[in-house]
């Protein structure tokens, strides 16, 4: 590339229109009018002799070159940010700064407001988006759409072996999952045996955004075959919907106490080993130099040591 023929302002609208391939979504996302993105489309294909967006039945698709640009047009412009938003020093009492962290349904109650009270004292400044985990939850921690993840060691949850070679990641918890039944449950008494729990219906967490079948689901958490006859988005729904039903639950030990007082259930080890897992906190390696980034990865690794 010539960079003396090339406007680097560009850069951001072809990021843009790369993953929007809309160019009215694209001109709201990066807050220009939309005929200034039609004339930085036109220069774009001018410069690359190429349409990179073209129209295919009724939505436009990038072209062959378009997707070339996807990822090195990202990664370029997330260095390009890091390297501009590293500060050498970073003071958390007067810093003004804006993360987002993605979270699991069991961190948000008592983790995530741990970490925010300690913001509140030492970083006024900082405001935290916390969103849920979702099946988007890597990518767009691969695409620098957020900060950190919080999830559970068990990438295949994600439908992949491991988690990416561009991700570092610290353990923080260990998470023991526990299968819950109403108190007065009409067939299971004081045990649970693997046969029983594979015979029993149940309710199972289907979080925002994921595609596969529920089935699919299941087997990636369980490894088995279950019976599922609802589902929730979130893990933190599943205690409230078993009182006076013969359904169960597969939900973590945290996410039971919590619920206890209000809740009537018991609660059963699972009769399997498949579910040994721990949290993690994943974030992409192009964050490691930053300080800032840093005293908040350390935040949240000391507000998990004391729970």
């Amino acid at each position: 590339m010539q960079l003396n023929r090339f406007d680097l302002n560009l850069l951001i609208a072809l990021d843009a229109l790369l993953h929007e391939k809309n160019v009215t979504r694209a001109a709201e996302r990066v807050y220009v009018s939309q005929p200034a993105m039609s004339a930085a489309l036109q220069k774009l294909r001018d410069y690359f002799n190429d349409p990179l967006l073209v129209r295919v039945g009724r939505e436009m698709e990038l072209t062959p070159r378009g997707l070339s640009l996807v990822e090195p047009v990202r990664e370029a412009l997330l260095r390009i940010q890091a390297t501009l938003g590293t500060q050498p020093t970073f003071d958390p009492a007067t810093v003004r700064r804006v993360f987002t962290v993605i979270v699991t349904d069991e961190a948000a109650p008592r983790l995530v407001a741990a970490v925010l009270k300690r913001l509140a004292r030492e970083a006024p400044g900082i405001q935290c988006h916390i969103e849920q985990i979702s099946q988007t939850s890597l990518t767009r921690l691969e695409y620098g759409d957020a900060d950190l993840c919080l999830c559970l060691d068990l990438p295949r949850l994600y439908g992949i072996r491991t988690f990416p070679d561009t991700f570092r990641t610290v353990e923080l918890r260990p998470v023991r999952w526990v299968c819950a039944l109403c108190k007065d449950h009409p067939t299971v008494g004081s045990e649970l045996t693997l046969d029983q729990y594979r015979s029993l219906p149940h309710v199972f967490a289907r979080p925002n955004g994921h595609t596969a079948p529920v089935e699919e689901l299941v087997r990636r958490l369980v490894n088995l075959d279950l019976d599922v006859r609802a589902t929730a988005q979130s893990l933190l729904e599943l205690p409230f919907m078993l009182p006076g039903t013969p359904l169960a639950a597969t939900i973590p030990e945290r996410v039971a106490a919590l619920v206890a007082p209000i809740v009537p259930l018991k609660t059963f080890a699972l009769p399997f080993d498949a579910l040994n897992s721990h949290e993690v906190l994943l974030w992409h390696k192009r964050n490691e130099p930053d300080p800032g980034h840093g005293w908040l990865r350390a935040i949240f690794v000391e507000a998990a040591r004391e729970q």
